[in-house]
Parts: C-alpha cells; sequence; structure tokens
C-alpha cells in the first residue's frame, strides 16, 4: 500500500491516514494545496497532481503532510497524491489446503490524544484506503468512543475472515508516526471481542509510546484462533507479512502473548527483514526490558511515597509469574526485599529463589500488588475484598483494571497506581533503541504562519549498538528512566492517588525533539567511570589488595555483588577466623609471621583491634594430613622453626590442661597447643581495610559484573555491571571466590579446577561461667561415612554478634563438605544439610556436654583446589586473580594483598609465588575438546 516510485516521493513516506478536524478554512486548505503542488513539481522537476478526487484506475499515494503551529497545537492537513498507471495492491488470500486455525488477523494502530486530563480518545475522519484493493473492505468507522477503522476481507475455506483494525495515530503535537505494538494470539469468544481488545491494547501501546516520546505510535495485533496448538505459525506469519508490507512502514510489530522468536523469525525472513522489532540479533530480552520498567515504576513510587528507595519493609505480592513476572520477582529480591510472595496459575512457576508462594494473589496480604498477568484481573469485587495493608499498585499487565469502578475503589482506598504506560513500557523503550525516525522538511506558507512540511523515514538509529550493547545497560537504562517517571507522577499527584491521572500530563513529553531512544548513549556515558585497578569482589583478597595498592597510591573500584564487604552469601563473613603459626607445612607457618606483622599495620591504619590472642588447641587421633594439617606434623614444624607451644601425649594430660575437653581422657589422643594463636574478627577486617584505604579505594556493593572486556582496543579492561554501570581500568584484579569460574568466563578466560565446598557451623548457647574454661581447639578424627572427621570450636570471645542478656555463645563448625563438591554456584545449598547439623551436635554433646543447645545454623561456600594451595597468579597481560582459599586464607589477608599487588606493578612479592602458579596441573582445566595433554594454560 502506498508503495513509492524511486522519485524522491519514496522519502516523502506514509505521515498518517488521517485529516483532523482544525480551525483551518477549507478555501485556505485548498490554496495551500495549490501551493504545495508548485513546490513538489519544482522540486523534483515532475508533474504531481494533489487532488481531493480518486481516479479508480490509480492507487493512491498518501505521501505527505503539512503542518501549520497554531499556538501549542499543530494541524495536519491530508494531501493525496496517485501516480499513472499503478496496480493496486492486494493480500494473498491463503488457498483451501492450509492447516492452520485462526478466525481473524486484527492490526490496530491506536488514537489517543494528550488533553489536559490526561489522555482521551479522538476520532478522526475515515480516511480512504484504495490501496488495499478489494482485499479489504471497510466494516466500521471511528466514533468519540472507539477510534478504530476495522477493514474486513473474505476468506475461502476453513478462514471465516482476515481483518484490519486501522486507527490513525492523532495526537495533536506530531504528525502521525508509524504504529509499534506485539502479535497476540488467543481464543476469543467472536470477532467483536478480538476488535474490542485489539483497539484496547493499541490504544495502551499508544499511551506508552507518548508516555517516553519513543518516536512511534501505538498497535497491535490481534489473532483469533480456535486452537492454538494446531495454528500453523509460518503461514500464519507469512500472511501477517503481506499485511505489513501492504501498510509500508505504517506499522513495527515484535512478540506478545502466546506468540515467540520462532514466530519472529518467520516473520523477519516474511517481510525480507523489515518491519519487526523483537530484540533479534541482540542478547536484550524484552521481557527483561518489561520488568525492569517495572522495578524502575516500583523503586520511583516508593522514592516519591517513602522518601527512599529502601524496599526491605515492604511485602510484595507478584501476581502472574510468566518470563516477566518471575524477573520481576527475583529482581525484588536482588533489590533488597526481603517479603516477595508470588502466584501462579502453574505453582510451579512461582516456586521462585527468595520467594514465598501464595495460591490466592486477592486473599494475599501485602502492602504492594505487582500485577503481571492477564488483564482485567482486578475486579471491582477485588478492589473492594482486597487486604487493609494495600498502598501501591504497581506492575506489568496491561490495563490491570476491568473497570473505571474498580480503579476508582482503589484510589479511594488510598491505593497509590502507576499506570502501565510508564510501568510495562520496557519493551517499547528497547524498540526506541532499535529503531528511530529521521525527519525531513520541506518549506511553504501560509498566510502570515510558517509552513514546514515534515516526513519520516524508519531508519536503524544504532544497530551496532542495540545488537551488540551487554543487556545489563539497556536494562538499567530502561528502569532508571521508568524510575524517574514514576517518581515526577506521584509527586505531581502530591502523593494522592485520585490525582494521579489528573496530572499525567505533567509527565508527557512534548512530541517536538528526539525520541528517547536517542538519549540512551547519553545514559551510557553518564554511568561510565574510571579507575586505575578494578577489584571484583569484596571478601578477604578484594579489600586486601584495596589496601595495599592504597598505601602505594593506587586508585582502585572495589564491586561487590552482595550488601556489603564480606557478604552474609560468601566465605570471609563472620565474627571470626584462626589465624596461627602452626602448621603442618613450613612455608605456611612463615607466611603467617609476615602476615601478622601486616596485620598490625591495619589495625593501625584503621583504629580498629581485629586480632585477640587466646590460643589455639590442635588435639585427636593420628589421622595423617589433612586439609588442616595434623597433630603430629603441625607439632613437627613448630618444633623445626623453634616456635613456643606445649605438646599434650595422651588424651588423660589434655583432660587435666583443659576441664571442658573431659571427654578425652581415657582416649588415645594427642595435641599440639600454640599459645600465641587466636582468631580474627572476620567481617571486620574486610570493613577496616576498605576503610583504611580511603579515598583512594571506592567500593561498591551491591554491585554484580555482568561483562568483563580484558581486549579493549585501548588495552584496557572495561567491565559492565548489572545496573547497566561502565567501569573502565588499567588492570584489573579477580578475587570473587567461589564465583571465580564465572567471572572467568565472562572475560572469555579457561576457566580452572576448582570446587566449592558447602561447608557448615552455628552458635550454640553456654553459661558464662562456663564459656571461660573452653578454648579455642581444632579436633581430628579419623573420617567415617558422611562425617568428615574434622571440628572445631570458638571460645565465647569470637561471637560477639549473637548476644543474649545472661548467656554466652560458642562457635562450632566442621572443616569438611557437605555432600559432594561443586562446580557452580546455582548448585550451592545455603541451608546445609541436617544431617550434618546433627553430626555437630553430638560431637558437642560429646566433646563439650555443658554447651546447651543449637541457636542458629550457616552454610558458606569454601573455593578449594586439589592441593590446598591458593592460585595467586597473573591470568592476561592486565589480570590478577586470588582464588582457591581451601579454607587456609583469612589468616594472610593482608599479605595476600601485598602479592596481589605485586603482581599488578611488577614489583618483587613478599612470598614466592611459585607455589600459587595458576598454571600448575592441579589448577588447570582441560580445555573442552581437547586431547589429553592439552590443557587450558593462563597467559
Amino acid at each position: 500500500m502506498w508503495r513509492a516510485s524511486k522519485s524522491w516521493s519514496r522519502a516523502l513516506f506514509v505521515l498518517t491516514r488521517t485529516l483532523h478536524r482544525t480551525s483551518l478554512s477549507r478555501s485556505t486548505a485548498l490554496r495551500e494545496r495549490d501551493k504545495l503542488e508548485s513546490h513538489v513539481r519544482g522540486q523534483s522537476g515532475k508533474p504531481c497532481r494533489l487532488s481531493e478526487e480518486t481516479d479508480e484506475r490509480d492507487s493512491l499515494f498518501l505521501i505527505c503532510y503539512y503542518i501549520l503551529v497554531h499556538r501549542y497545537y499543530k494541524l495536519l492537513l491530508l494531501c493525496k497524491v496517485h501516480r499513472e498507471r499503478r496496480g493496486r495492491v492486494t493480500i494473498p488470500i491463503p488457498n483451501t489446503k492450509s492447516n492452520m486455525l485462526f478466525r481473524s488477523l486484527l492490526i490496530v494502530l491506536a488514537s489517543v490524544a494528550k488533553t489536559a486530563q490526561g489522555f482521551s480518545s479522538i476520532a478522526p475522519p475515515v480516511p480512504s484506503f484504495p490501496g488495499l484493493g478489494d482485499a479489504f473492505k471497510i466494516v466500521k468507522e471511528p466514533s468519540m468512543d472507539c477510534s478504530a477503522i476495522v477493514v474486513e476481507a473474505t476468506m475461502f475455506a476453513r478462514y471465516e475472515y482476515l481483518s484490519s483494525s486501522l486507527t490513525t495515530t492523532a495526537a495533536l503535537r506530531l504528525p502521525p508516526t508509524s504504529g509499534n505494538g506485539g502479535i497476540r494470539l488467543l481464543n476469543y469468544k467472536n470477532a467483536q471481542q478480538a476488535i474490542e481488545d485489539a483497539v484496547r491494547l493499541a490504544k495502551g501501546m499508544t499511551r506508552k509510546h507518548d508516555m517516553f516520546r519513543t518516536g512511534f505510535s501505538g498497535a497491535k495485533v490481534v489473532v483469533n484462533s480456535d486452537d492454538l496448538d494446531k495454528v500453523e505459525r509460518k503461514e500464519l506469519m507469512q500472511n501477517l507479512a503481506s499485511a505489513l508490507k501492504t501498510f509500508e512502514g505504517g506499522m513495527y510489530t515484535g512478540c506478545d502473548l502466546n506468540t515467540c522468536d520462532t514466530d519472529m523469525d518467520y516473520l523477519v525472513e516474511a517481510t525480507d527483514e523489515k518491519y519487526v522489532l523483537a530484540g533479534r540479533n541482540s542478547k536484550v530480552d524484552t521481557n527483561v526490558a518489561t520488568a525492569s520498567s517495572v522495578i524502575g515504576s516500583i523503586l520511583g513510587t516508593v522514592e516519591a511515597m517513602q522518601g527512599s528507595q529502601d524496599l526491605s519493609d515492604l511485602t510484595f505480592t507478584v501476581q502472574g509469574c510468566g518470563k516477566v513476572g518471575s524477573t520481576v520477582a527475583k529482581e525484588l529480591v536482588r533489590f533488597g526485599a526481603k517479603n516477595v510472595q508470588t502466584c501462579d496459575l502453574y505453582a510451579e512457576a512461582a516456586q521462585i529463589d527468595g520467594c514465598t508462594y501464595v495460591e490466592n494473589w486477592a486473599e494475599s496480604k501485602c502492602d504492594f500488588l505487582v500485577p503481571c498477568a492477564n488483564s482485567l484481573a482486578i475486579t471491582e469485587e477485588v478492589a473492594v475484598n482486597f487486604h487493609e495493608d494495600i498502598k501501591y499498585c504497581v506492575g506489568a499487565t496491561n490495563s490491570p483494571f476491568a473497570s473505571q469502578e474498580a480503579r476508582d475503589i482503589f484510589d479511594k482506598r488510598g491505593v497509590m497506581h502507576i499506570p502501565e504506560s510508564i510501568s510495562s513500557a520496557g519493551a517499547i523503550l528497547a524498540d526506541s533503541v532499535e529503531v528511530r525516525l529521521v525527519k525531513c522538511s520541506l518549506r511553504s506558507h501560509v498566510v502570515h504562519h510558517s509552513i514546514m512540511v515534515f516526513f519520516f523515514v524508519k531508519q536503524w538509529y544504532d544497530i551496532d549498538l542495540y545488537q551488540n550493547v551487554e543487556p545489563s545497560k539497556m536494562y538499567g537504562w530502561i528502569r532508571d528512566i521508568s524510575r524517574q517517571k514514576a517518581a515526577a507522577l506521584a509527586s505531581h499527584a502530591d502523593q494522592v492517588p485520585e490525582q494521579v491521572t489528573p496530572n499525567l500530563h505533567n509527565v508527557v513529553p512534548t512530541r517536538d525533539g528526539s525520541p528517547v531512544g536517542k538519549d540512551f548513549t547519553s545514559w551510557i556515558e553518564e554511568h561510565s567511570s574510571s579507575t586505575e585497578t578494578l577489584i571484583i569482589g569484596g571478601g578477604l583478597a578484594g579489600t586486601a589488595t584495596a589496601f595495599s595498592l592504597s598505601e602505594k597510591g593506587i586508585k582502585t573500584c572495589l564491586v561487590e555483588q552482595g550488601s556489603s564487604v564480606a557478604p552474609s552469601t560468601a566465605s570471609s563473613n563472620g565474627d571470626s577466623r584462626m589465624y596461627r603459626k602452626m602448621y603442618s607445612s613450613e612455608f605456611f607457618s612463615k607466611m603467617q609471621s609476615k602476615a601478622l606483622d601486616r596485620w598490625a599495620d591495619v589495625e593501625k591504619a584503621s583504629g580498629e583491634k581485629l586480632l585477640q590472642e587466646n590460643g589455639l588447641l590442635f588435639y585427636g587421633e593420628d589421622t595423617g594430613e589433612t586439609v588442616e594439617g595434623s597433630v603430629l606434623g603441625a607439632r613437627e614444624v613448630m618444633k623445626s622453626l623453634n616456635l613456643p607451644h606445649t605438646f599434650y601425649a595422651t588424651g588423660d594430660e589434655i583432660a587435666d590442661a583443659y576441664p571442658a575437653l573431659q571427654s578425652c581422657r581415657g582416649k588415645p589422643y594427642m595435641a599440639v597447643c600454640e599459645d600465641t594463636a587466636g582468631h580474627i574478627r572476620a567481617s571486620k577486617a574486610c570493613q577496616a581495610m576498605t576503610f583504611a584505604a580511603g579515598e583512594k579505594c571506592d567500593v561498591r556493593t551491591g554491585t554484580k559484573i555482568v561483562s568483563l572486556d580484558i581486549k579493549d582496543q585501548n588495552g584496557k579492561v572495561t567491565a559492565v555491571t548489572e545496573n547497566g554501570e561502565t567501569i573502565t581500568a588499567d588492570n584489573a584484579v579477580i578475587s570473587g571466590g567461589a564465583w571465580t569460574n564465572s567471572i572467568l568466563e565472562s572475560a572469555g578466560l579457561p576457566k580452572l579446577n576448582l570446587k566449592i565446598w558447602q561447608v557448615q557451623w552455628a552458635h550454640y548457647e553456654v553459661d558464662p561461667e562456663v564459656a571461660a574454661s573452653i578454648p579455642q581447639a581444632f579436633h581430628f578424627r579419623k573420617e567415617n561415612d558422611i562425617d568428615g572427621g574434622l571440628y572445631y570450636v570458638f571460645p565465647a570471645s569470637a561471637s560477639e554478634s549473637v548476644q543474649a542478656d545472661g548467656k554466652s555463645f560458642v562457635k562450632v563448625g566442621v572443616d569438611f563438605p557437605t555432600g559432594d563438591a561443586l562446580n557452580e554456584m546455582v548448585e550451592f545449598d545455603y541451608s546445609g544439610s541436617e544431617d550434618v547439623f546433627k553430626l555437630m551436635d553430638g560431637w558437642v554433646q560429646e566433646h563439650i556436654p555443658s554447651v546447651g543447645k543449637r541457636i542458629d545454623s550457616y552454610c558458606h561456600p569454601y573455593t578449594m583446589t586439589e592441593d590446598s594451595y591458593f592460585v595467586m597468579d597473573m591470568v592476561s597481560g592486565n589480570v590478577a586473580l586470588f582464588s582457591g582459599g581451601s579454607g587456609r586464607a583469612f589468616k594472610f589477608g593482608p599479605l595476600i594483598g601485598d602479592c596481589m599487588s605485586s603482581l599488578l606493578t611488577g614489583t618483587s612479592p613478599p612470598v614466592d609465588l611459585s607455589p600459587f602458579s595458576a598454571n600448575r596441573d592441579s589448577v588447570r582445566l582441560f580445555l573442552e575438546g581437547s586431547r589429553p595433554g592439552e590443557t587450558a594454560v593462563v597467559a
């Protein structure tokens, strides 16, 4: 339809299908038509007639409009141009052998205008569409109530009809532009219901596009099918492609309910790679994009209503856990929501980590309802009976309210609702980056007013950016602008729900100006930063490296995905870690001596007391060497290095020296004690090292790296965070603990042979007078089935975070894994094994029976190497790595930082680093598909 010739008229593209009612007189319009004819003739050198009449032999070409600036409105005049000897364009009708079962295809371009009260429909005059040929006929004309033109085509055989509902966008301040909206495949009761749904959805799409000035008008494709499972998708898309070609840029489409990427592949092929915006050939997921606008709107609403974006005290109910809803639920948890309830028709879909399943969303108790399911679910009955705690309603659902009356009930109850034109706009915002309108113009004059004829041609805005951008940048941008828009609307409404609709016009931008997608590159620049060294991971190694580099005057940016350095999900978290020289290896014993000097430097620089000397007892059976050494091995090293220690040859001697360990009496035990050993305040130590680094270290918690480019064209490292921020650095440190291999993979570096242990511990109640007699001790006994035989206890002074009047607490844990060692953290179970906790309970009853009940339980990840030596090496020209702490690294903290610092600066390390090489056999992995002997060598 309206296919232009090869002349300049191709550029003068279809701007609208409507002649708007204006204050412009007919005589003035005709005079301007004549002027425009002359102007076109002068520009092209070819005759051109703009006529009100239609020659039936010709196809009409709708190519241009002129715009008169009348105070705040731009008025449009339809000009019809036709060309001689041009055949009509028709849509092919499927043959009788088709197996596709669909009753109707509705294509709707919505008409919505902005008014002083917000949005309202307008009804333009009916345009002529002779270019559709005999395939269609108009069966419904627009009215003030419904600005939709329904065009119907008779179908053969099993098709009842193919219909297209067309409504021209007529927002008064922009010439109409191409429509944009997805393809919805549903089984409607009848054709009228399908038409009404298509029109309603298309109007909603227009509101979204207008809300953010995407450069599009609203549109929707609705396919009515008797049996969704039997639809021949490829043939359906081929027929839809014919319609899209007929509109020639009048509509761009993508996925919606019950359509998928495979459908879009068919459609792209059938349209010659035109008119489809579905995130194809891009890593951007439009479902996640939509979820991002929901999250942004939630954050903006809470910010405007409560003064902060803190979600921790709110209870959320996510209704519908499909692709969008499940992502919203996960993101709420990531952004700090402690109470997220999920509900779905399919209960298994609502089983989401960190969330609680509820059977009936309408009866749930919550502060925040997040509708992400089918439209019209909030009926008047639901609105009246919803729990009294409800304060907010923001979600992804288009038209969540079944009626205006239902919406009014929520308003009167004080429920702040941000409309879906903001909260569900993520996909169309992504589309606004994928494609843009290029505006060109011709000038003319009318009376005393300057006239400009505008025409729009769809062109790729920055297809390389869209296809290659790290998705988190797109999601971060969408989340940010949605947050700003939602907060602005709530503020304009003075936090009064009933004032939201009257104030919509305050947040709708003028249609003059560039589409919002053009701002994406600026947002990326605004959310980019640079530093000398990027440190990924805020545990022991990361914070120690930041401290060491700060002493050399080197600036760092430390990013940690948890809510703090040494977060509760990582192995560096907790009140206490042992420090000792009592090793079965002289190498590690000597390292501890150097590390203690550096711990003193940290304490001095931070002003924090971090180490407490309370002695350490190794006792138990002759087990041979374990991951923690052995009693006899430790004794030999202490003797060899002439370090002070006490040896106990029998269980009776141990019981005599330590009254709390009377269970040792009569057993074939031996023990060695290092009086100068003690414990380190683990979490406090990590915080102290970043504090001591001062302004040299930019700490960013709650920040996950999702992309790491170590081959930047400028020789730098570029990282992208989950929130869309870009960080550029001269070099980088990977200190991600149990997440090391996923970070390596994101950087395109070989993975290492690292295993993840699930290691459990707990606190036990004890009377204060008894607690004073319990030493810091490590017990060695032989393995037995799931019992790995290694147990430890910390004194009450090492459990400062657990407090209760009149009680003390000791920490007891095991040093063996629960179950098999893991390869990835996605398999990790923070709840641990109750069988292992029972083993701990039994050990406590046997060895320190004066201790009371267990009050809590924990399970943390330990990253292990086969030889129990760390990995501390350069893994590329500008990336250093620490991993494989193997449960023994914390005590060496600041010294590890010095080692990492020396790797980056090329200075001499404080210890020999060759035992920690990333290229040693025990940590290198075989390359996928390689022959034995071909390993992943780290450069």
